[in-house]
C-alpha cells in the first residue's frame, strides 16, 4: 500500500506541474491552433472545392450545409489528431525538466522503484493528454452540433472515445521512448518545433495524404500517428459522408462516395493494398506494445545516470 502511495503521488505531482504551466499548455495546443487558422484562412474554401467538383454532375441533391458540415468534420479530425501529438510530448518534457533540475536524483533517493517512477511520468502524461484531448474534441462536436447534424451515433462516440485514448497511450509511449536521449530543455525544445512542423503534413492534417506522391504516402502510413488519424476521421465525419451518399441514391453508382474517401484519405494504405479499420487498429496496438516492451527494458536501467 505504501509504495501504491508512493506511485499515486508521483503521478499526480506530474500533471499538477503540466496543468500549473501555462507555457507547456499554450504549446501543446500550437499545432491545433494553427490548424484552426490555416482552415479559417484558406483550408476551408480548397476543401469545399474538392467536395464540389466531386459534386459537380449531382447538381443539389447534396446540400452546402451538408458539404460545409463534413469540412467542420475534417478540420476537427485533424485539431484532434495534432493534439494526440503535441499534448502528449508536452506532458512528457517534465522528464527531462527534473533531469536537467536533477530532481530524478532525489525520486533516486525515495524507496520507490524506478520502474514505478518511470511508470508515473507514463500515467500522467496519459492521463493529462486524453483529458485535454477528450475536453477539446467534446467542445468540437458541440460546436458542430449548433451548425448542422454530423449524423454521429453512441458508437461511434464510443470509438472516437476508444480510438482517443488509444492515440494517447501510443504517441506517450513512442514520445517516451525519445526523451531518454534528451539532456536539456533546449533540445527537447528544439525537437518538439520539428516535431509541431512536421506533423500537421504527416497525419493529413494540413492538406489529405492523397495529395502526395505514393512512397510518401506510404511512409506516412506506417507512422501510428496517421493511423489514429483515418480512425477519427471516419468515426467523426463517417456519418455525415454516408448520409450524403444516402442522399444521391445511389444515381452516381457510389463514385461521390468513393471519391470522398480516395480524396481525404479515409484508409490506412500502405504498398496499394487498402488496410481495414480493424487492421489499422491492430498494428497501433501491436506497435504501442513494442514501444512500451522498449520502455520497460531500457527505462529502468538508464534512468537517473549522467
Amino acid at each position: 500500500m505504501a509504495k501504491l502511495r508512493g506511485f499515486m503521488g508521483l503521478t499526480k505531482r506530474n500533471m499538477l506541474v503540466f496543468f500549473t504551466d501555462k507555457g507547456s499548455l499554450v504549446f501543446s495546443m500550437l499545432t491545433p491552433m494553427i490548424i484552426l487558422l490555416l482552415y479559417l484562412l484558406f483550408l476551408k474554401n480548397s476543401l469545399l472545392s474538392s467536395i464540389q467538383d466531386a459534386s459537380s454532375m449531382l447538381g443539389n441533391l447534396i446540400s452546402d450545409k451538408d458539404m460545409s458540415q463534413l469540412v467542420n468534420g475534417l478540420l476537427l479530425t485533424g485539431i484532434i489528431s495534432s493534439a494526440l501529438i503535441t499534448i502528449p510530448y508536452n506532458a512528457l518534457e517534465i522528464i527531462v525538466k527534473d533531469r536537467e533540475d536533477k530532481v530524478d536524483l532525489d525520486m533516486l533517493s525515495t524507496p520507490v522503484k524506478r520502474s514505478e517512477i518511470i511508470l508515473s511520468y507514463f500515467c500522467a502524461s496519459v492521463t493529462a493528454a486524453f483529458l485535454q484531448t477528450m475536453f477539446v474534441l467534446l467542445c468540437g462536436i458541440g460546436i458542430l452540433s449548433v451548425t448542422g447534424d454530423m449524423y454521429i451515433g453512441l458508437p461511434d462516440l464510443a470509438k472516437l472515445v476508444g480510438t482517443v485514448f488509444l492515440g494517447t497511450v501510443s504517441s506517450t509511449s513512442v514520445f517516451m521512448v525519445m526523451m531518454m536521449f534528451f539532456k536539456n530543455m533546449g533540445t527537447c525544445s528544439a525537437f518538439m518545433g520539428i516535431v509541431s512542423a512536421v506533423s500537421g503534413f504527416v497525419i493529413g492534417a494540413y492538406m489529405p495524404l492523397s495529395q502526395f506522391n505514393k512512397t510518401v504516402q506510404n511512409l506516412c502510413n506506417f507512422i501510428p500517428a496517421t493511423g489514429i488519424t483515418v480512425l477519427i476521421r471516419n468515426y467523426l465525419t463517417g456519418g455525415i459522408l454516408r448520409h450524403m451518399d444516402e442522399c444521391i441514391g445511389g444515381l452516381d453508382g457510389g463514385a461521390f462516395l468513393k471519391s470522398m474517401v480516395d480524396i481525404f484519405s479515409y484508409n490506412t494504405c500502405i504498398g496499394g493494398e487498402i488496410w481495414s479499420l480493424n487492421l489499422t487498429w491492430v498494428y497501433i496496438i501491436i506497435i504501442t506494445v513494442i514501444t512500451l516492451g522498449i520502455i520497460k527494458v531500457v527505462y529502468p536501467a538508464v534512468y537517473g545516470k549522467r
